[in-house]
């Protein structure tokens, strides 16, 4: 989500000056390559780039082929196909044995503004969206590069529906919303995962009992910092902070009485990952009415002792496990080592074919 949002505030600052960009975007991936469906680069009028697609493979070769496309100011589609033997036959001295198939839009005008407003809506949305692109067209049919945007359950959230009709020539790419992370303590601890969390693009907020703690000053990268003792009052969130079966939370205040109460809480919300910091035996008593509580099982959304097991020590390596394994949960991995993995890097999900239904046509606009 941080690259699509860096994206979007590069498209809107080339608007801005007037100036056209070329947008380049991951349509789909086979075999081994460095970057999934959804990656996107943008390179800029006087060639610079944001963000990128590839591990630095392609880059040059895309701004080599931007001014050309501006000029001929039409949507095309390229295929790179490093999976020769000796990749100098490609003449871009590539690494990665694989195939990516990449959209090039030139954007300019209201072309550009079009694109700004729609990843301004696209990034905007709190539920996992699937984004349909067009890859290949006929005569007298949709263009290459239009989008259909479709919502959890398969309807059609905005765009042409007459895509659905062309299942086979059609790219997907789910995105997923920034991960809203609740940090239950605001302890010297919690400012490098406030930081890490932020550089993955995460919305974070820091909840502490202590007005010194809880402070937008103490945590100047956090999106919401709120004052709170719920030990006083459990529902005293309600209203202030949207808590349900997106959010993650972190419950890390050092005291058994704020950590119980931030753990009920969010058991209660039905977080789908709740980290708590500290041996499973606290936790288990956390998960009683008090000290000494019943050791019983936990539910498998409590993750405690929180975190990836990296041997982490210091709080910016328990900052890293904790984020590593929120990340992991949240796209229902297992975080082990890579070299362990027996399927493809990037999994199958944005290739999959759609639902019947909606290929059918069966669902409809709301």
């Amino acid at each position: 989500m941080r690259e699509l949002d860096r994206i979007r505030k590069a498209l809107a600052a080339a608007a801005a000056r007037g100036d056209a960009v070329l947008l380049a975007t991951v349509l789909g991936v086979e075999g081994s390559v460095y970057r999934g469906a959804g990656a996107r680069m943008l390179v800029t009028a006087d060639g610079n780039t944001v963000c990128a697609v590839s591990g630095g493979c392609l880059e040059a070769d895309i701004v080599a082929r931007a001014p050309d496309v501006l000029a001929a100011n039409r949507n095309e589609v390229v295929r790179y196909d490093t999976r020769a033997s000796d990749d100098d036959i490609v003449g871009l001295g590539l690494g990665c044995q694989g195939i990516i198939d990449l959209l090039l839009e030139p954007l300019a005008g209201a072309a550009l503004h079009e694109a700004v407003a729609f990843f301004d809506r696209l990034v905007g949305h709190r539920d996992r969206v699937t984004v349909l692109t067009l890859q290949r067209s006929e005569v007298g049919g949709p263009p290459v590069g239009s989008r259909l945007l479709l919502d959890e359950h398969g309807s059609i959230i905005e765009g042409d529906a007459s895509l659905l009709a062309l299942e086979s020539d059609l790219a997907r790419e789910i995105v997923r919303p920034a991960i809203p992370l609740v940090i239950c303590g605001g302890g010297a601890d919690a400012i490098p995962l406030v930081n890490l969390a932020k550089l993955m693009g995460w919305h974070v907020t820091v909840i502490d009992h202590r007005a010194s703690f809880a402070s937008a000053s103490r945590f100047p990268e956090a999106d919401v910092v709120i004052n709170v003792n719920l030990t006083h009052d459990p529902g005293a969130l309600a209203g202030r902070l949207l808590l349900d079966g997106r959010t993650a939370a972190v419950v890390m205040a050092h005291s058994a009485a704020h950590d119980r109460a931030y753990l009920h809480v969010m058991l209660d919300a039905g977080a789908f990952y709740i980290g708590v910091l500290g041996p499973r035996r606290r936790t288990n008593e956390l998960m009683g009415d008090g000290a000494g509580g019943s050791e019983r099982a936990l539910p498998p959304h409590v993750y405690a002792p929180v975190g990836l097991d990296l041997g982490a020590e210091s709080p910016e390596e328990i900052a890293l496990a904790i984020v590593a394994e929120v990340a992991a949960v949240n796209v229902g991995r297992m975080g082990g080592h890579m070299r362990d993995r027996s399927g493809p890097i990037h999994g199958t999900e944005n290739r999959s074919s759609l639902p019947s239904s909606i290929a059918a046509g069966a669902i409809q606009p709301d």
